[in-house]
């Protein structure tokens, strides 16, 4: 998919920006300052691996572990498969969809419409209504520009090696997040390694506000 080519191509790039890293500190600012923070990110998250060498403390260090694990596991699908961007949404309006009525997919429809949202679908069904919208949205500007944000900055996968841990740490955070706000998403995007993944997601379900607003007005925020 076109947004996981964009992130691959930032991974890649940011070996190119660590050997330039002089240019970014006395000519971009906030990619420095950004980058700082996954630093210092980092060095937090390696500090909390001292719990492992206390035993009252286990299970912070079997957490940790296990976010690792699963962070590398959604690099891999993302290299591999370079469709998790697209999975991500797809599994997001899969269950919202799930067990809307005709009637209501009608509705839906006919005020995307009025708003200018043009949906595509092969039939008004559920599941043709959740392919269509998904497609929609990470074809539109707002979405792709957000990946493309992400992916121009110094602070991708790969800098330095508390960077990148920053990276995962931040990952966590997010993950956690969307525990707590949507835990049958979370579930959801669990059971396909997916979870550790949604950080590259997470500013556009913001600012959609996917788990306070109405489905139409999530909808149309993602798309435009």
């Amino acid at each position: 998919m076109y947004q996981s080519d964009l992130i691959i191509d930032g991974i890649q790039a940011d070996k190119l920006m660590a050997l330039q890293l002089e240019k970014a500190l006395s000519g971009v600012k906030d990619q420095a300052l950004e980058q700082a923070s996954k630093i210092g990110d980092g060095a937090t998250r390696l500090m909390f691996y001292t719990s492992c060498f206390t035993d009252n403390y286990q299970d912070v260090c079997a957490k940790l572990k296990e976010e690792d694990i699963r962070f590398l596991d959604g690099v891999a699908q993302l290299v591999k498969k370079r469709d998790i961007i697209y999975r991500m949404i797809h599994t997001y309006f899969e269950e919202i969809f799930r067990f809307k009525t005709q009637n209501q997919l009608e509705a839906i429809k006919a005020s995307l419409l009025k708003a200018g949202v043009v949906i595509s679908a092969s039939a008004l069904n559920n599941q043709a209504f959740v392919i269509g919208i998904t497609t929609t949205i990470c074809l539109g500007i707002s979405f792709n520009a957000s990946i493309i944000k992400w992916t121009s900055k110094a602070s991708t996968l790969a800098v330095t090696g508390l960077g990148l841990y920053g990276t995962v740490q931040h990952a966590a955070e997010s993950a956690e997040r969307l525990r707590l706000m949507a835990p049958m998403y979370y579930n959801s995007l669990y059971l396909q390694k997916l979870e550790m993944m949604y950080f590259l997601v997470e500013p556009i379900f913001i600012k959609a506000r996917a788990f306070e607003s109405d489905v139409v007005s999530t909808i149309i925020k993602m798309v435009n």
